[in-house]
């Protein structure tokens, strides 16, 4: 299932998806809004990690409520391969790490390994993508992902 611009940048891979109601479209201008208000809490905090790693700049309250999944992001949920549009993959848990078949060792050379606050990304070099980032990160949950694994993406990622 694919929620958002299907030629979007980011990327962002989940297990498990929100509810949607009828006639929604992520074009519409409260379409994030709407998610979470059906959705409850659980996923305002998901598109709030979403925008604080996608906005450019710092403004990710405004880029959360007018901009998430109109432009850059899609969420792809129980995905079984990587997005062929995106540039930046951000594979959230183990769930949806194994749905793509995707495992890394500690010791794989081909990782770069990010931590802040004893949470980890894994930056994974894949045959296949030339010029793209994939990383294995935590659910998109402020206990799994605090804000200074938040800053730590960005700067991997080089978002301004």
């Amino acid at each position: 299932m694919i929620i958002g611009n299907p030629h979007a940048s980011f990327a962002y891979y989940l297990p498990t998806a929100p509810l949607i109601p009828d006639n929604w479209h992520y074009t519409q201008p409260d379409a994030v809004a709407t998610l979470i208000a059906l959705n409850g809490n659980h996923w305002r905090k998901i598109f709030t990690i979403m925008a604080k790693i996608s906005a450019v700049g710092e403004d990710w309250r405004g880029y959360r409520d007018q901009v998430l999944l109109k432009q850059n992001e899609l969420l792809c949920i129980g995905g079984t391969e990587l997005m062929a549009n995106a540039k930046i993959h951000l594979i959230a848990g183990q769930v949806a790490a194994k749905c793509l078949g995707l495992t890394m060792s500690a010791s794989d050379i081909r990782a770069q390994h990010l931590t802040a606050q004893n949470k980890s990304i894994n930056a994974m070099t894949l045959p296949s993508s030339q010029g793209q980032h994939c990383l294995l990160t935590p659910y998109l949950d402020y206990r799994q992902y605090p804000n200074q694994l938040i800053a730590l993406t960005r700067q991997h990622l080089a978002v301004p």
